[in-house]
């Protein structure tokens, strides 16, 4: 980047110096901006002098002089304003394309970070590092870069001409500069506090409103809206007693700093009016004009700097939290020279794996199995027995406590993560359609399939009838998350989503739990579909789902207790017997008795 931009900046702290790295690519546009901004300095900076050479012109009775002037000053400002308008383009091009980059930054950032860091995370937090800091950072370093400028010059340049005009009125100006700085450093560290406080309070707005909406249904099953608006309410109220802290403080120093600039103001007034009667020093009405002039500049520059270290602080309260996302490290490293999966068999091996997540509980413990290519294994048992976390294993979505977990052999930690993933198609309980339409749901795994295979996808998973039912067809929207669409209709979607994506692995979790018979009769059909020819690993919660499973895993506290086919598992009397008798019992009880 521009020396220009370093030698700005160079007094500011370390964590602003860093967001330096996000704007040296665009040093071609800013370092233009900031020259345009040098010229309005030294330009505005010229005032005092020529209120000085009006105010003379006009005693001395110079009408010559004082056309010429006011032509003279009527060019400067056409300049100014073309200068002018050039700083704030070309400034804000080059910082709206640092907060376009630190933005994509960002979210390219939270993509790249494992499953295990989203459960300590609020969503409504990693929005806010988005939609609040970066333009909190914008805004604020813009307006730095400008004022970093022009305040400086103008003070420098003004006092130099304060100093030629009289250096005894000066020195008046010059000693209240001291209760000046100590102001604006206590202002700035009292500002710092208050914009953490206020990012902090925004980020508890934005969860509440997040979960608030996602989680719709659930508040007006419960009539719970009051509650919600309530809850919502205190927390608004807590962001906005956080601003007005921020507020106080900038309400407090623009006076503060206004009386300052007043007293010197009267000193001046009144020094320079001694000096003009008295006849002392030569000091005339345009002198003091321009001195008047002068000492004005100053005190605006002065508030200009103020306001440079309290934009700092806010620069450096959003910035500070960015950068900590930023610094997370993923802890699901690849090791150099990764193995590269084509297209892999399917096999898959865990071998005495333990898993703990961060409380330390163990949710697996000495787990081993083997599943060959094109081979069903379903995994059953009670809640928490740890069925989908030997799911999320092989995916790579965490890494084992203990143990290896295997796919054609190679140890998964050794395989790059994505091959390893693109060989894997998941259909979840809850289905997660994206904003768009049909189509483009279904090919989501592979943006280029053709229209055909598109089609080929949705038949196979018993979609294509009901999309053709559908007002615009493929070109249906589906809405947010996909909630425009029946519960049957969304999982047979996720299946042709990932019929079409081919994968040799496929991980079931509980697809068809949440759905009713009619819909789960549907889903099923597509299922059979989709699993013909991969290797399966399928989460049941009904039982009778699994019957056609070469095997049957049953685990309980983590272990492995019993595997076999489904009728050898019932002829054993064991847990999984009393599992499918229980299910049994209560479907039979759920069903309603015939009249006759």
């Amino acid at each position: 980047m521009g020396v220009a931009v370093k030698t700005t900046l160079s007094f500011f702290s370390p964590v602003v110096r860093r967001l330096l790295d996000y704007v040296r690519p665009h040093s071609r546009i800013l370092v233009p901006g900031l020259f345009c901004a040098v010229v309005v300095a030294c330009l505005t900076a010229a005032y005092g002098l020529l209120a000085r050479e009006v105010i003379n012109a006009i005693n001395a009775g110079e009408e010559k002089h004082l056309t010429r002037l006011g032509l003279f000053i009527l060019v400067l400002f056409v300049v100014k304003g073309v200068f002018a308008f050039a700083q704030t383009f070309l400034i804000s091009d080059a910082m709206q394309k640092m907060a376009r980059d630190l933005r994509n930054a960002a979210y390219v950032h939270i993509q790249s970070l494992p499953l295990r860091f989203f459960e300590d995370k609020r969503t409504g937090q990693l929005m806010s590092s988005v939609t609040l800091d970066v333009p909190t950072i914008q805004e604020s370093l813009q307006a730095t870069l400008i004022e970093s400028i022009t305040g400086p010059i103008i003070a420098v340049a003004a006092i130099v001409l304060m100093f030629v005009m009289s250096w005894q009125m000066t020195l008046l100006v010059v000693l209240v500069v001291p209760l000046y700085v100590w102001i604006v450093q206590a202002a700035g560290k009292r500002m710092r506090v208050a914009s953490r406080q206020i990012q902090e309070r925004f980020q508890d707005v934005s969860d509440v409103l997040q979960e608030t909406i996602a989680g719709v249904r659930v508040i007006k099953s419960f009539t719970a809206e009051e509650t919600e608006s309530n809850r919502f309410r205190e927390h608004s109220q807590e962001a906005h007693r956080a601003v007005m802290r921020s507020v106080r403080v900038r309400a407090a120093l623009q006076p503060t700093i206004e009386l300052i600039s007043t007293t010197s103001f009267v000193l001046v007034l009144w020094f320079g009016g001694y000096l003009i009667t008295s006849g002392q020093g030569g000091f005339s009405f345009g002198a003091l004009a321009g001195f008047l002039v002068a000492v004005n500049q100053v005190g605006a520059a002065g508030k200009t700097i103020g306001n440079i270290k309290l934009t700092v602080r806010r620069v450096e309260a959003a910035a500070e939290r960015l950068f900590r996302l930023l610094d997370t490290k993923s802890d699901l490293l690849e090791i150099p020279n990764p193995v590269v999966f084509d297209r892999c068999r399917g096999e898959v091996s865990f071998e005495r794996v333990s898993f703990s997540y961060t409380d330390g509980t163990p949710v697996l413990q000495d787990v081993s199995f083997e599943v060959n290519p094109g081979e069903a294994v379903a995994l059953v048992g009670p809640s928490g027995a740890g069925k989908s976390t030997v799911a999320n294993l092989v995916p790579r979505f965490y890494d084992p406590t203990g143990g290896t977990v295997r796919v054609d052999g190679h140890d998964v930690r050794t395989v790059r993560i994505k091959s390893l993933r693109k060989n894997i198609g998941i259909v979840p309980q809850e289905t997660l359609l994206f904003s768009g339409n049909i189509r483009d749901n279904i090919r989501y795994g592979r943006p280029e399939a053709t229209e055909d295979e598109i089609r080929e996808a949705a038949m196979a998973a018993h979609a294509h009838a009901f999309v053709l039912e559908l007002p615009a067809g493929y070109d249906t929207p589906v809405g947010e998350r996909g909630l425009t669409l029946s519960g049957g209709q969304r999982q047979r979607i996720a299946i042709a989503r990932a019929i079409l994506k081919n994968p040799r692995i496929l991980i079931l979790d509980e697809a068809t739990s949440s759905l009713d018979t009619e819909s789960e009769t549907a889903v099923q059909d597509a299922l059979v579909s989709l699993m013909k020819g991969r290797t399966t690993i399928m989460i049941a919660h009904r039982l009778s789902t699994i019957r056609n499973a070469n095997r049957i895993l049953v685990l309980d506290g983590g272990q492995i207790v019993e595997s076999g086919t489904h009728d050898e598992l019932l002829s054993s009397g064991n847990m999984y017997a009393r599992l499918y008798e229980m299910q049994f019992r209560k479907a039979d009880s759920d069903t309603p008795e015939q009249g006759g």
